[in-house]
């Protein structure tokens, strides 16, 4: 026979709240968070280089998209706003 340990007041309310608190979240829902967070990829090194080349020549003319960070960012918001 298993003892059932009781849980206190407490604790019933603090596991009413983190229940709560996980019941709110937007699973599978869009949501928009354009904050900046840091991922690492991995690529090829004659991708890298081109693009290692490319925000080199942008940088020396004064263009946009100065950094590899820069045209990776456009290129992946490029395909989802034209795949949707």
């Amino acid at each position: 026979m298993a003892i059932k340990k009781r849980t206190s007041q407490q604790d019933q309310i603090k596991i009413e709240s983190l229940a709560n608190d996980l019941a709110d979240k937007p699973y599978g829902q869009d949501k928009k968070d354009d904050s900046i967070v840091r991922t690492t990829i991995s690529l090829p090194s004659s991708v890298l280089f081109s693009l290692e080349d490319m925000a080199k020549t942008n940088k020396r003319n004064k263009k946009t998209l100065r950094s590899v960070s820069a045209i990776i960012r456009y290129c992946v918001d490029k395909h989802f706003t034209s795949s949707t």
